[in-house]
């Protein structure tokens, strides 16, 4: 079961009743995209949705999506530090076609809800 492979997506749901400056940005978008089953590179589409919601709830970005960089083969490329709500926005707003990304959606709703 594809479940067992979310160790990441489960510390980031533990790490969302910290305090929010505590938890400010704690994992990076290319890991949680490729945790989801995306290649490297892709999810810009979702990773632009998470910071307009963001946004939407006046929010400061800021505060939750830091661009940075990490070493790739050989060559730099861009990346997001994302915080524990960022990270939420991005999983929400991947693509749940992809069998992990929808694996992680129910896991949020499992989470948070009881049946």
């Amino acid at each position: 079961m594809i479940l067992q492979s979310f160790d990441y997506l489960d510390e980031i749901l533990e790490s969302r009743h910290r305090h929010e400056q505590e938890a400010a940005v704690a994992y990076y978008a290319s890991e949680l995209l490729e945790a989801l089953g995306y290649q490297p590179g892709a999810g810009e589409e979702a990773l632009q949705r998470a910071m307009r919601a963001c946004a939407a709830l006046h929010v400061p970005l800021e505060l939750n999506f830091r661009k940075t960089y990490c070493a790739r083969e050989g060559t730099m490329e861009p990346d997001w530090q994302l915080s524990p709500l960022a990270s939420y926005l991005l999983i929400v707003n991947c693509d749940p076609g992809y069998p992990p990304v929808a694996e992680a959606q129910l896991l949020f709703l499992k989470k948070n809800r009881s049946f």
